[in-house]
């Protein structure tokens, strides 16, 4: 049994491929999540209502945090782990915005975190940390997924492309991290089921951070499109600045090694044709 809380983007894909893979889901959103399967129960539940939780976390389930985190307030984040008392383990998805920005090298999990203050990345720090604090208080094992930029069909450089909304910051010449959201959803499950957990936190991207010039580029020629334009630093929003001039390497190694899990996509070119592939089909 597994509880996906903030079934969105991400939480819809691992709802669907637990369902498919047998297993019974319960998925959270403020208001009930539109998921089509008869293995996932969908509920309107708001994770900052510690009465709304109460009982509804089933004994013995993986409990999966994917609720946005607000800035200034844990308590959605305190109070899901509080009510998971009893979870087998609690899988918190963060951000690799945690880091401070880099040099051009890798991060890992040993790697000091330090957001820029006032930005998304110290709101997520926060309810990474209270959420991880609160599973210990409960005696719930909890692992935290440091995650990149999440991309999958609709969403993404391609889907920004098609849009005629994607532009290139700067000279686009720092690296980005990109994880596809199935590769993701398998390493979430793999995070739920592997024992022993070997760590509390795991890095996860692809294998092949990239600049963000050369991502546009390609995706572009690959949707016989033209390459994107670029766009001034001071004319971005600041947490948009942040994630793609963070100018770091997000190693994926002790995710793949100790969690178990090979990647369907192990860099953007892969995963980009797929989700055209797969919105061709879908005819989105």
């Amino acid at each position: 049994m597994w509880l996906i809380a903030g079934a969105g983007f991400t939480g819809k894909r691992l709802a669907l491929r637990l369902g498919a893979a047998g297993d019974d889901v319960i998925a959270l959103g403020r208001t009930a999540p539109d998921i089509d399967h008869p293995n996932v129960e969908c509920r309107a539940v708001d994770a900052a209502d510690p009465e709304a939780l109460a009982g509804l976390v089933p004994r013995a389930c993986v409990v999966v945090n994917s609720v946005p985190p607000t800035p200034g307030n844990t308590a959605p984040e305190r109070n899901l782990a509080a009510a998971a008392a009893g979870a087998r383990r609690a899988v918190y998805l963060s951000s690799t915005g945690v880091y401070p920005p880099g040099d051009g090298g890798w991060v890992d999990e040993e790697s000091p975190v330090g957001p820029a203050a006032g930005g998304r990345g110290e709101a997520r720090l926060a309810a990474e940390t209270a959420f991880m604090n609160a599973a210990a208080e409960a005696g719930v094992e909890a692992v935290a997924l440091r995650i990149g930029g999440i991309y999958g069909p609709g969403r993404g450089v391609h889907a920004r492309l098609a849009r005629g909304n994607f532009r290139v910051l700067g000279a686009g010449d720092t690296p980005v991290n990109r994880i596809h959201v199935d590769d993701l959803c398998a390493i979430i499950e793999a995070a739920g089921r592997v024992e022993p957990l070997v760590r509390p936190v795991y890095t996860v991207a692809d294998d092949a951070p990239t600049p963000s010039r050369e991502v546009g580029d390609g995706v572009a020629a690959m949707m016989s499109l033209p390459p994107p334009p670029s766009v001034p630093l001071d004319q971005v929003p600041p947490h948009v600045a942040a994630m793609l001039g963070a100018n770091r390497r997000v190693s994926n190694r002790r995710a793949k090694d100790e969690l178990g899990v090979t990647l369907r996509y192990p860099s953007w070119r892969e995963g980009v044709a797929a989700c055209l592939a797969e919105e061709r089909l879908s005819g989105a």
